[in-house]
């Protein structure tokens, strides 16, 4: 939050000139007529209101700033009754002392009921104004954070709509295929089925894994079995998939697919055969391969930043990458559901 405009020095020092040469105005418009102004406008009680005005606006401040860490009440009209009752309080009784010295110092005698209920009544208001100016900032503030929050949090739902539509559709791998599906029509149009096979069984599991939270390690496993047999079907590939998981757990959607075609997109396209490990751990399961990074397009752990904010979500491991001159490892947690 910005410094609030009564704590800036440029108003502390101006405001109370300001208020002050008002009240100052009006305590002589109520005592004398307005031909009596230009003479005496410019008298010494005109500081003594200037200075009075700076000694309420400044332990109005004070005030403020210790009624924000004394408890609160439920009830926020109570609080704020209860702010303007005791700086109405307090203010009184600073300016009849104040009034009373100077009276008696200065002027020689002690000032009347009607003078101290004259200056009361005006310094009051001045604090009242004082402290709903403080207040109408404070719910101003409090408003537009509401509102900046609510947007925010618009904002995340549109970017996380939007990311998952982005991995929805997958528009390279889709391109990708529909550009060797026209080849295998020409070409090989005995292949050409068991292609659109895959494609469908993979773009039915992305769409209908967007209204799932979690699946299960299996069916992740089986689809990306589907995305191998598709990537094989592309030009000088050649991936094999060995599954050494044997237990049953929870995974997020589209984690597993999303972290081989990385594995595919940043490795070198070659007629080598690119074996991807599947294993596990106790608390990981594990992604193994030996890397061959293309020089442009290279590995990167900021490639699994959106699954890590996913996972994050449900498990306190963290996503790992362990690397050496001849394998990578991507470790994943496994995830669980605890019986309540």
């Amino acid at each position: 939050m910005k410094k609030l405009f009564i704590h800036k020095p440029l108003f502390r020092l101006l405001s109370p000139v300001f208020s002050g040469a008002v009240i100052y105005l009006l305590i002589l418009l109520v005592n004398n007529n307005v031909s009596q102004l230009q003479e005496q406008f410019l008298g010494e009680e005109l500081y003594v209101c200037i200075g009075l005005s700076y000694i309420v606006q400044e332990f109005s401040r004070i005030l403020l700033i210790l009624f924000k860490k004394v408890p609160k009440l439920e009830s926020i009209l109570l609080n704020i009754g209860l702010q303007i009752i005791v700086s109405l309080f307090l203010c009184i009784i600073i300016v009849s002392v104040s009034i009373t010295v100077y009276y008696k110092q200065v002027l020689g005698f002690s000032p009347n009921s009607e003078e101290l209920w004259l200056f009361n009544s005006v310094f009051s208001v001045v604090t009242l104004i004082y402290i709903l100016l403080f207040i109408s900032n404070q719910y101003l503030h409090k408003t537009n954070t509401e509102k900046l929050f609510k947007e925010q949090e618009i904002k995340q739902i549109i970017e996380a709509d939007f990311i998952d539509f982005k991995q929805g559709i997958n528009p390279k791998l889709l391109f990708e295929s529909l550009e060797v599906l026209l080849i295998l029509i020409q070409q090989e149009k005995n292949k050409a089925d068991d292609f659109i096979d895959y494609l469908a069984t993979i773009y039915r599991y992305i769409l209908s894994s967007n209204k799932k939270q979690l699946v299960t390690i299996e069916e992740e496993i089986e689809i990306v079995n589907e995305l191998i047999n598709l990537f094989n079907y592309l030009p000088y590939r050649n991936i094999v998939l060995i599954n050494e998981i044997v237990s049953n757990f929870l995974t997020v959607p589209k984690s597993l697919l999303f972290v081989i075609e990385q594995i595919v997109r940043t490795t070198i396209t070659s007629s080598l055969i690119l074996e991807i490990s599947l294993k596990e751990e106790e608390n990981y399961w594990v992604i193994e391969y030996s890397p061959n990074d293309k020089i442009t397009t290279q590995f990167k752990p900021e490639n699994l930043k959106e699954i890590e904010r996913v996972f994050s979500i449900y498990s306190t491991y963290e996503i790992q990458i362990e690397e050496t001159s001849a394998m990578r490892k991507i470790l994943l947690p496994k995830l669980t559901i605890e019986k309540a």
